[in-house]
């Protein structure tokens, strides 16, 4: 920067002399190129002497600082936690139609073991439950229950579709008429009490009961002595 400022003042100089040593233009445009020739002469100068701070280097850019590694036993840890809730999740849901008559009556292909949805269902069930443990099992063993959850996860969410979208359209008709007409029974039996709802409640209980002989279903028995209490209660009221 400093020598092309040198270079500058010096040209500027040399044309300055000449200009008005030849003098080819009037006084006043001389005058006037004079001034900018002059004008460049000192800029020049100050370039040549002041001095250019060069530009402070740039230095490496501060590395973002990592976040803390969470260690392999808590990672597995949280995954198996996740999974007992999502085990209770299946199970709640699987209680509906274990508990509640009308979702036998309404959905009887969840009992089709011949279904194998429902089958593969039932297996992975098991096995689940098999490998479920009240506390935490430790990093090594805890990975088979996530897996056998995950696996549940799947198997349920092909029954519960299975189910519902069939309702009783495998059933013989008059099979699936007999289911119809339990359901209309149990809801009448809903608006009731006393031996009228306990009438109700046997015929239904006796349709559940018909269909599981013959094969139609496997009705589970906590669904048989739910609607037995049903029936005793209603008689004691």
């Amino acid at each position: 920067m400093k020598s092309a400022g040198r270079i500058a003042m010096v040209v500027d100089l040399v044309l300055l002399v000449a200009l008005f040593g030849w003098r080819p233009w009037g006084a006043i445009p001389t005058l006037i190129a004079g001034t900018a020739l002059f004008t460049g002469a000192m800029l020049g100068l100050l370039m040549a002497t002041v001095p250019v701070e060069a530009p402070a280097p740039i230095g490496p850019r501060a590395a973002m600082p990592e976040a803390p590694r969470v260690p392999q036993g808590e990672v597995i840890r949280r995954q198996w936690e996740r999974a007992v809730e999502q085990h209770k999740n299946v199970l709640s849901a699987y209680a509906a139609y274990e508990l509640d008559p009308e979702m036998l009556l309404r959905y009887p292909a969840m009992w089709d073991l011949t279904a194998p949805d429902v089958i593969d269902f039932q297996d992975t069930l098991e096995l689940t439950n098999s490998v479920a443990t009240d506390d935490f099992p430790g990093e090594k063993i805890a990975p088979e229950y996530i897996d056998a959850v995950a696996m549940l996860r799947t198997a349920w969410a092909k029954a519960d579709r299975y189910a519902r979208s069939t309702g009783t359209g495998n059933l013989p008709d008059t099979d699936a008429a007999a289911c119809d007409k339990a359901l209309k029974l149990l809801r009448h039996a809903n608006g009731t009490q006393g031996k009228e709802r306990a009438a109700y409640l046997e015929q239904v209980l006796t349709t559940v009961e018909s269909l599981g002989d013959r094969g139609v279903i496997a009705p589970p028995a906590r669904i048989h002595d739910e609607l037995s209490t049903q029936v005793r209660k209603a008689i004691e009221q």
